[in-house]
């Protein structure tokens, strides 16, 4: 019996010191939007926007949903993180149009 529970310890240390794993999907999650143009994005420009979007900023962290902000708190983002993920000035303008098509009203 004692060694059951000796067994069933370590076990259970075992399996809580273990690495955990995240899924690579997480990271690269799609972004589910309600809309694909506007009446300044094009569904082509909205489309390249996504894409740079999903590759470079879904590179390092999880994406986010464009509808949680404004474009005053996502330009604000935009131009932060467009230094880390080493963003052209045409690329950070697609992903710029990509937000603006779903973000809220200012």
């Amino acid at each position: 019996m004692k060694k059951l529970i000796t067994i069933v310890m370590i076990s259970m240390v075992v399996f809580a010191c273990s690495h955990k794993t995240t899924s690579t999907v997480t990271k690269t999650e799609v972004v589910t939007a309600t809309k694909t143009e506007s009446a300044t994005v094009s569904n082509a420009q909205y489309l390249e926007g996504k894409l740079v979007f999903e590759t470079k900023c879904g590179k390092c962290h999880k994406l986010k949903d464009p509808a949680r902000g404004n474009m005053v708190k996502w330009t604000k983002w935009i131009d932060r993180m467009a230094v880390k993920a080493k963003l052209t000035p045409e690329q950070k303008m697609q992903v710029t149009n990509f937000i603006s098509v779903n973000a809220l009203s200012n």
